[in-house]
C-alpha cells in the first residue's frame, strides 16, 4: 500500500474504535499521532480539545510526507490544521476560537517564517526572508494547508461524515482544482478560465490575517508551538516584531500566491497591493507580478 493508503487505513481503524465520536473529535485524536508540538497547550486552546501526544508503538504514526491529491503533503501538519478547521457539534468553546483556523494553517506558515527571520535568524542562519519562507513555508506545508481548509469546509457543510471519507474523496481530485476551490471558498476569489480576476482583494484578505498572526506572536506559546525547529521561546527576541512591516507580510502572501499560481496552473497575477492599516508604509509600490516561481515588485 502507498503511504496515504496506510495512513487512511489507520484513520479508519481509529474511527471504528470510536463510533460515537464526531469528525471534530476524531481529527483531534489523530493530532496525537502526528508531532508532539501539535499537542501543546496552545493547540488545546485553538481547537477547544485537549489531546495528549501518543507514545509507544504508534508514536508519530501519522507524521511524514504523503502524496495527497497528486502532490507531496506534510500529513502531520495537514491533520493538525484539520483539527482546527472542523466545527464542534453544537454551541461549544471551540466556536470562540474558529478564527485560529487560518493561524494554524497557511497564515501560521507565512507568519512563522517572518518571525524566524526577524527574531532569531542568526541562530538558524537565515539570511533573508525569502530563505526563511523557502525553509519554513514549503510547498508540502502549503498543500497541507489547502487540504485542511477544503476538507474541513466540506465536513462542516455536511458533505462528509468522517475524516477518512473526506480525505479519500479529496485525493480523487487534482490539486490544481483544489487550490481553485480553496481560493473561492476562503477568499471569494473569482476566476475566468485560469485567470484569477480579483488578486488584489485576495491578497488583501491574506495580508490582514498574517498581520494579526505576527502581532499575536509576541505571546511565546504561540511562537513556540508553530514550528518544531524552535527549542525554546526564550531564544526569541520577540520585541523585534511588535509592529509587522507591510513589506514582510507582502513577501509572505506573494510567496503563497506563487505556490497557488504554480500548482493551480493559473496565469501570472498582476495587481496593486493593499496597504494594511497601522503598518509601516510599503513605499512607492505600484504593481506586483506573481508567476509560478517568483514575484517581482515595481
Amino acid at each position: 500500500m502507498s503511504k496515504l493508503e496506510t495512513a487512511l487505513e489507520f484513520i479508519r481503524n481509529v474511527e471504528r474504535e470510536n463510533p460515537d465520536k464526531s469528525a471534530y473529535q476524531i481529527a483531534n485524536i489523530l493530532r496525537g499521532y502526528t508531532r508532539k508540538n501539535y499537542t501543546s497547550r496552545l493547540w488545546s486552546t485553538a481547537t477547544g480539545y485537549h489531546q495528549d501526544y501518543i507514545q509507544g508503538e504508534y508514536q508519530g504514526k501519522l507524521n511524514g510526507d504523503v502524496q495527497l491529491s497528486g502532490e507531496m503533503t506534510d500529513f502531520g501538519h495537514f491533520l493538525a490544521s484539520l483539527s482546527d478547521q472542523i466545527n464542534q457539534p453544537g454551541v461549544q468553546w471551540s466556536d470562540l476560537t474558529q478564527w485560529t483556523a487560518d493561524h494554524t494553517a497557511w497564515a501560521g506558515d507565512i507568519g512563522s517564517a517572518i518571525i524566524v527571520y526577524r527574531t532569531q535568524y542568526e541562530t538558524l542562519a537565515v539570511k533573508s526572508l525569502s530563505e526563511a519562507l523557502t525553509r519554513f513555508a514549503r510547498d508540502s506545508d502549503y498543500t497541507a494547508d489547502v487540504a485542511a481548509c477544503v476538507i474541513g469546509y466540506l465536513i462542516n457543510s455536511g458533505r462528509y461524515q468522517s475524516v477518512s471519507q473526506g480525505i479519500a474523496d479529496y485525493n480523487s481530485t487534482a490539486y490544481s482544482q483544489q487550490v481553485k476551490t480553496f481560493i473561492q471558498q476562503r477568499f471569494g476569489g473569482t476566476f475566468q478560465g485560469n485567470q484569477l480576476k480579483n488578486p488584489a482583494a485576495v491578497e488583501a484578505k491574506m495580508a490582514q490575517v498574517v498581520f494579526l498572526f505576527v502581532r499575536l506572536s509576541k505571546a511565546p506559546d504561540i511562537v513556540a508551538s508553530m514550528k518544531d525547529v524552535w527549542q525554546s521561546p526564550d531564544q526569541l527576541n520577540l520585541s523585534n516584531i511588535l509592529q509587522p512591516q507591510r513589506s514582510d507580510i507582502l513577501a509572505g502572501t506573494l510567496h503563497f500566491l506563487a505556490h497557488l499560481v504554480k500548482f493551480g496552473g493559473w496565469e501570472p497575477l498582476m495587481f496593486k497591493p493593499y496597504r494594511v492599516p497601522r503598518t509601516k508604509w510599503l513605499g512607492s509600490l505600484n504593481q506586483v507580478t506573481v508567476n509560478g516561481s517568483i514575484s517581482t515588485w515595481a
